[in-house]
């Protein structure tokens, strides 16, 4: 683990900027868990995390992605929104537009009796890209584009070389946050004086998590070329509340998106408190246009270097997964659970000052095959230390 500066400059940089520019921005550097306001009071459509990697078992794709967070073994779990759109969208030709989306419905019941309806993968019935405002907008996949479903139980459900599940689980990000907000010096506590790193925060944490597994064929366009994947949470545009007993709220058909998530900590790190609501709307083609230089200008507040810093945002910059669907390689080709993206992450936003946090692994073993992800803590278990 480095922890001393390369120069007195860039220690003043990391120690003073960064710690500015992170407080003010997130509660906490955690991909993109509570990562703006308006979004912080809506967990259910808080994208967390995504994860798009290549099956090693089988080939087929699969994709993840994480709602809910901060829920602690034993303490009840939270359900999905019946009312929230889940989408994923799959660019297969290059050009940062959705050729394909993949989209998850919930049934209204809570939680053990909740189930899950995939619709897709097929064209968007309106591209977010094509609307005059500027607004994300899209529809509901019609019924006739209906994939699978099942239970929301954590359970898998397949049919066709196509498996889905959906329910609680082992929140798979993994980070000795406490460590490095001490070893930059912004939180009480430095790290020669207290403990040595590697304590996972998010160790005993669940999440929500959705995920689906589909042969590769049905979201490529080329065979063997790289696709584009990221992912959004709407509600409808307009809903109208029920003011009397026995009558129900009246919803538009439209979705507006609230949050949008590919990368982890782009908009964590890159965009200031101010403007993460409205970059969490923003599409992939908007990104650039409207916050590459707002993104050069934070990121270089950490590591103190404009040119370098611009180099870090364009390579990050829209923020979506590239996946090589030939390969089981993970991050940055797509992301699998088990990669340590925060040492990457670290290591390139304050350009080598720090490299790594000493957590290389999830508090819990991941699955061998689908779902991957670990099944969720209870409270039969020990709680681990945070600090």
């Amino acid at each position: 683990m480095k922890t001393q500066p390369h120069s007195p400059s860039l220690a003043a940089t990391l120690c003073g900027s960064f710690v500015v520019l992170l407080l003010a921005a997130i509660p906490l550097l955690a991909a993109d868990h509570r990562d703006a306001p308006a979004i912080d009071e809506d967990p259910r459509a808080d994208i967390n995390d995504i994860y798009a990697f290549v099956n090693p078992n089988n080939g087929n794709i699969v994709l993840g992605m994480t709602v809910n967070p901060f829920q602690f073994g034993g303490a009840p779990a939270v359900d999905f929104s019946p009312d929230v759109l889940y989408q994923f969208k799959i660019d297969n030709d290059g050009d940062y537009k959705e050729d394909l989306v993949i989209q998850a419905s919930f049934s209204t019941t809570q939680v053990a009796a909740q189930s899950v309806t995939i619709f897709g993968p097929a064209a968007p019935v309106q591209n977010a890209d094509t609307i005059a405002s500027g607004g994300a907008i899209s529809l509901r996949l019609p019924a006739g584009t209906k994939l699978i479903s099942g239970p929301a139980d954590g359970s898998v459900t397949s049919t066709n070389g196509v498996k889905v599940f959906a329910g609680p689980r082992d929140d798979p990000f993994f980070f000795d946050l406490t460590y490095i907000f001490r070893a930059l010096g912004f939180t009480p506590g430095g790290p020669l004086t207290s403990r040595p790193p590697g304590i996972d925060f998010f160790a005993g944490v669940n999440v929500s998590i959705w995920g689906i597994e589909v042969p590769a064929s049905m979201l490529t366009k080329t065979p063997g070329k790289p696709i584009h994947i990221w992912s959004t949470t709407s509600r409808q545009k307009i809903t109208v509340r029920a003011v009397s007993p026995g009558s129900f709220d009246r919803n538009t058909d439209e979705f507006v998106q609230l949050d949008a998530m590919a990368l982890p900590v782009v908009n964590t790190v890159l965009i200031s408190r101010s403007k993460k609501d409205e970059f969490n709307r923003a599409t992939p083609l908007q990104q650039s246009p409207l916050y590459r230089q707002h993104a050069i200008t934070n990121l270089s507040n950490i590591n103190g270097d404009v040119d370098y810093s611009a180099i870090i945002v364009d390579k990050n910059m829209p923020d979506v997964l590239t996946l090589d669907v030939t390969s089981t390689s993970g991050y940055p080709n797509g992301r699998r659970p088990q990669d340590d993206v925060i040492d990457i992450v670290l290591s390139a936003a304050t350009n080598g000052f720090v490299t790594g946090d000493g957590v290389s692994a999830n508090d819990v073993p991941f699955l061998k095959d689908f779902p991957f992800f670990a099944p969720p803590h209870t409270n039969a278990e020990a709680v681990p230390p945070h600090n």
